[in-house]
């Protein structure tokens, strides 16, 4: 966790760490409070396209206006250390990042935009040595960390992922509504987590870092429970529903529902013994797992690590594995123009990087907005030949560069994963 020492020295040479947020929404909020309690980290600068919401979070948490920035420009000429975008708008979030890159700041990016461009993006601030990441405490980070800690350690790794409540590719903001309101956030959010939409874009954010892939396009998103995962998760031949080794899963139905996990496994005697000793089970696949995950309160941990430790949580290591794919909710008609993620057109689903690039398929984060060039049935992919995109300049630029890391193939160095990502 977080070293004393270390972040004394770096206080001592730099004073706090500057942090600009991009963002006023529910991340936004718990991570501006909890910086309020810290003497090592301040907010020194914030932008969003619309100003009430900033206007009421910095009231709220007693902190200046004067650090809202009118433009990215703006925002990114601050003195701040790190950018951290919190908008999950994947036009923007491309802006931004590029703007952050040109300023020289090191950048946490959001899911959205990290699932859509992140192999090209890591690379670019790689090669101006800065920090490029997703967030500790959100699902990818936390994964990431239970990954490295099993890796190191020596273990084969069967399966990581999440546990997830509920799953229904058709679902709506308005099947969802009662949720939205209990937990008090927007209705296409809730419904980007329903939908699959969300963990398809935190599963391959953990693919691009890991190398590790889908059993099946889309996951198999079994029914589980905590203590049968380990059962589950397990070749066929030995009474479970993997094909391979070395995936990426999410279990519904698990509790709680929030949690992380990683299915590790050992065929060695001692060890064996020492773990069935330690009341791990009795092998020789082990369940290690996070029972939560607190994204606006513990985004300020991997700060310190991106700032002062000068490490990733979590990054690609390479040229892109995995893919998210778009997928008609309902019938679309020749004409429409998409909605937005989480909305009442579309869902994404996690597939490899290769085949969503042979199949010319839409990336999850470039149909907002969207026009499309035919009809397409409910359930069918839409492809960059069903639709005429609209905006995302630098989005489209983007995946130019990571259709050809696909295309070029470059193997993924797992040696250089444990290097640049054990924090």
């Amino acid at each position: 966790m977080i070293n004393r020492n270390l972040l004394d020295a770096y206080k001592i040479e730099h004073g706090s760490i500057k942090v600009a947020i991009a963002g006023a929404g529910y991340i936004s909020k718990g991570l501006i409070q909890q910086i309020t309690l810290l003497d090592f980290i301040d907010v020194v600068s914030i932008y969003s396209k619309t100003r009430t919401p900033i206007i009421a979070l910095l009231k709220d948490a007693n902190l200046p206006l004067s650090i809202i920035a009118d433009d990215i420009t703006e925002f990114c000429r601050s003195d701040a250390d790190i950018v951290i975008e919190l908008t999950g708008d994947t036009e923007f979030g491309c802006e931004l990042g590029l703007a952050a890159l040109a300023a020289n700041k090191h950048f946490v990016v959001s899911a959205e935009t990290d699932a859509l461009v992140g192999p090209v993006l890591a690379e670019l601030f790689r090669e101006k040595d800065l920090i490029y990441s997703n967030m500790w405490g959100d699902e990818p980070g936390l994964i990431k960390h239970l990954y490295n800690y099993a890796d190191v350690l020596g273990f084969g790794i069967v399966a990581v992922g999440k546990f997830k409540g509920f799953h229904d590719s058709f679902a709506t903001p308005e099947t969802v509504l009662p949720w939205a309101e209990k937990s008090g956030q927007k209705p296409t959010m809730i419904t980007s987590f329903a939908d699959g939409s969300k963990m398809s874009m935190e599963m391959t954010i953990v693919s691009n870092a890991t190398g590790l892939v889908a059993d099946v396009p889309g996951m198999h998103l079994a029914e589980g429970t905590l203590e049968d995962i380990v059962n589950l998760l397990q070749l066929k031949k030995d009474g479970g529903i993997l094909n391979r080794t070395g995936v990426i899963e999410v279990v519904c139905g698990v509790e709680p529902s929030g949690g992380v996990f990683a299915v590790i496994t050992t065929d060695k005697p001692e060890i064996l013994h020492s773990l069935s000793y330690y009341k791990m089970g009795d092998g020789p696949n082990y369940l290690l797992y996070l029972p939560y995950h607190m994204p606006g309160i513990e985004a300020l941990y991997g700060l310190y690590v991106n700032v002062v430790e000068h490490q990733s949580i979590v990054r690609p290591s390479g040229a892109p594995v995995s893919d998210v794919i778009t997928r008609a909710k309902r019938d679309l008609k020749k004409g429409d123009q998409l909605d937005c993620i989480g909305g009442y057109d579309y869902y994404g689903e996690m597939t490899g990087a290769e085949f969503s690039v042979e199949q010319s398929a839409l990336p999850l984060g470039l149909a907002i907005g969207a026009r499309l060039l035919v009809d397409i049935k409910k359930g069918d992919p839409i492809l960059f030949q069903h639709v005429e995109i609209q905006g995302h300049k630098d989005g489209c630029e983007l995946r130019e560069r990571f259709n050809e890391m696909v295309l070029e193939n470059r193997p993924l160095d797992t040696r250089d994963i444990k290097r640049a990502n054990l924090g």
